[in-house]
């Protein structure tokens, strides 16, 4: 016997689907800078800049603005104080994760939560359709991202099974 396929409470209750889905975009509308270092700075300006902005991972660019890698606490703390090397001594170049992983600023949550995990990977670079870096999204920002999509679905659900007459 074939188990049956779950459904959400909006198929069994045939509703439309009012609730639009968010996006990457939605994320970071409203940021006012994209975060992004010179393949020169060293380790130390490094972890001064991300503690001073109070961010985990910013976007490594080459002389000419192109997002070339992303540098994070961890790659601080692992490949340089771990192994005892001077954060002075040493160029972000040389730490940066370089296998970037992209989603488009249209990309929904769902999708960028999907890329996240199926890479192993905890920031996205999030680019524009014309290849533009636009900045990154964390795991975190695309979870709370995705419980307000679900606090306006549950919302929408009460409206429904509740109306105010």
């Amino acid at each position: 016997m074939a188990v049956p396929q779950a459904r959400n409470t909006i198929e069994i209750l045939n509703l439309p689907e009012v609730v639009m889905p968010k996006t990457v975009r939605d994320i970071i509308k409203d940021r006012k800078e994209v975060y992004c270092i010179s393949n020169q700075t060293t380790v130390a300006e490094a972890a001064r800049y991300l503690k001073d902005r109070q961010i985990r991972a910013t976007g490594v660019c080459n002389l000419s603005g192109k997002i070339i890698g992303v540098v994070s606490q961890s790659d601080i703390s692992d490949k340089v104080v771990a192994e005892n090397y001077r954060p002075s001594e040493v160029s972000v170049q040389s730490i940066a994760s370089l296998n970037l992983i992209k989603v488009t600023s249209e990309a929904e949550i769902d999708e960028a939560l999907h890329v996240l995990q199926a890479n192993g990977v905890y920031h996205l670079i999030v680019e524009d359709n014309d290849g533009k870096f636009l900045g990154m999204v964390s795991m975190r920002d695309c979870v709370a991202m995705k419980g307000e999509e679900e606090k306006e679905r549950a919302e929408m659900l009460k409206d429904y099974a509740f109306p105010s007459y």
